[in-house]
């Protein structure tokens, strides 16, 4: 189920885990929308989150909810990894967040937006970590736990 080519419109694909929504998710988003008509989102099934343990935290209708209601997201299904869903919906654009940029683990995802004609771009948010949020999270109250009379 291609999305683009039979029509005019520009469909621009994001894909990812999206556990803990925060700002940075926020203005990838907003910025992938920018580049064209409608932008969907490749959500990464619970089986194939590979962010450690205990995640993702939030089930994967639970992230989706979560994406439907932003105003830049058009739609969403679910995704095991970014080249089968590039070869399957065949986006104009494939985005990804700067923490991505010169990465190897763009290879495949490279290759298979040649396959298709797509073009890949890396969009220049501010990076932010979900890690690193959930550590300011539960790392103070682990430390308030230790910490006896």
């Amino acid at each position: 189920m291609a999305y683009r080519r039979e029509s005019r419109v520009i469909v621009v694909m994001a894909l990812g885990c999206f556990d803990v929504l925060h700002v940075g998710h926020l203005r990838h988003l907003e910025s992938a929308r920018q580049l064209g008509d409608m932008l969907v989102v490749a959500l990464t099934l619970d089986k194939y989150v590979n962010k450690g343990p205990g995640l993702p935290i939030h089930t994967w209708d639970e992230r989706a909810e979560l994406l439907r209601g932003l105003r830049c997201v058009d739609a969403i299904f679910a995704s095991a990894d970014d080249v089968s869903s590039i070869r399957t919906y065949r986006p104009n654009v494939f985005v990804k967040g700067i923490d991505y940029e010169d990465s190897p683990l763009l290879d495949a995802a490279r290759q298979a937006c040649d396959e298709v004609g797509a073009t890949l771009v890396i969009t220049r948010t501010q990076k932010y970590s979900s890690r690193a949020i959930l550590e300011r999270i539960i790392f103070p109250q682990i430390l308030v736990m230790g910490q006896k009379g």
